[in-house]
């Protein structure tokens, strides 16, 4: 099984989140057609991919929708490279997965889920998760999220609130009749661009808290001053704290500035540096070991008290670009890493 080959095959399958049907068909099409010789679940969350006879307590887990499409996207003929929506973001990672699949570990539990890229609620984990808790011992997880083959531990929190910032409607021509909330944009930049970035050392990694405003939208016509604006404030809070502090902070922080809404949280998960689990994979692998600077999946493990990392092909930074592109060279290591220490 060729890894670049493999990789531009499901490059090839758009698979933007909602519309991961035909992904799933080839990725259960391949792994019932090749050496795989364990058996496969499938429902509306993805795929799960076991030897039912085995204890099968490692995970190695990989998204298979992206974000849209982008029509500038680069497509260069480089046999060095592989290049296309997903490359990175994670149609290598699949690839990877689909390959040690093919090895047969009898304690290897393969999981290729739907909706990553969407809103939490339609995540396939949701859906998966409670057939992994019932069905099989986890005792570690790999997700195979774009990490440039380093080893990324732990990630933060993420939280979205609407802050409205109220005034009052005018015509323009007479704004005095009026108050408008653009004018009131001042006080809180200030106070972002002073705050929005805080680095803390957990277990020796350095982690940033972040705040963020990610949207604004306000204003009915051109001559008319606005009633009010709503921004969505984004804030991706460190691993030590929890949704409800995270939600406190907001709250606290931003009710001066206008009504603040929490929309949605998600906790993160701490780096797990003193699990042995975790020390095993490092010492296997000889990685450079990093903190994930964004949320992933590897807090649903954490919820459930398994010890995960994130490793896998890709520059983070490249991920959902129009240059998004992969080195093969990379793809072959990760997959060699990740059989090196399940040989171990």
């Amino acid at each position: 099984m060729n890894l670049e080959k493999l990789t531009k095959e499901l490059i090839a399958i758009e698979s933007v989140t909602g519309d991961e049907a035909e992904i799933l068909d080839f990725i259960e099409n391949r792994l019932t057609n090749s050496e795989f010789t364990g058996e496969i679940i499938r429902n509306e969350g993805g795929i799960i991919a076991y030897h039912p006879s085995a204890d099968s307590n490692i995970a190695l887990v990989g998204h298979v929708d992206t974000v849209p499409l982008d029509k500038s996207q680069l497509n260069i003929d480089d046999d060095s490279k592989v290049y296309g929506r997903g490359s990175v973001d994670m149609k290598s990672g699949i690839a990877v997965m689909l390959k040690v699949m093919n090895n047969n570990f009898k304690e290897v539990v393969g999981v290729f889920y739907t909706a990553e890229e969407g809103p939490m609620v339609n995540n396939g984990l949701e859906y998966l998760m409670p057939l992994l808790k019932k069905d099989f011992n986890l005792k570690f997880g790999i997700i195979l999220e774009p990490t440039n083959a380093e080893i990324q531990l732990g990630c933060l929190g993420s939280l979205n609130a609407d802050l409205q910032i109220n005034g009052k409607s005018a015509h323009s021509a007479r704004p005095w009749m009026g108050d408008n909330p653009i004018l009131k944009l001042t006080d809180l930049i200030e106070y972002i661009q002073a705050n929005g970035i805080e680095e803390s050392v957990i277990d020796g990694l350095v982690f940033k808290r972040i705040i963020s405003v990610t949207t604004i939208q306000g204003g009915s016509a051109n001559n008319v001053i606005p009633s009010h604006l709503n921004i969505n404030i984004n804030y991706r809070f460190l691993p030590t704290s929890n949704e409800v502090e995270a939600s406190e902070f907001i709250n606290k922080t931003f009710s001066k500035f206008g009504d603040i809404e929490i929309k949605n949280t998600s906790n993160g998960a701490l780096p797990n540096l003193d699990s042995q689990v975790v020390k095993d994979f490092i010492e296997s692998t000889g990685a450079v070991v990093t903190p994930k600077q964004a949320w992933t999946d590897i807090a649903r493990f954490s919820e459930e008290g398994i010890p995960a990392v994130n490793f896998g092909p890709g520059d983070p930074l490249l991920a959902h670009s129009p240059d998004e592109v992969v080195n093969t060279n990379q793809i072959v290591e990760s997959y060699e890493s990740i059989v090196k220490y399940l040989e171990s």
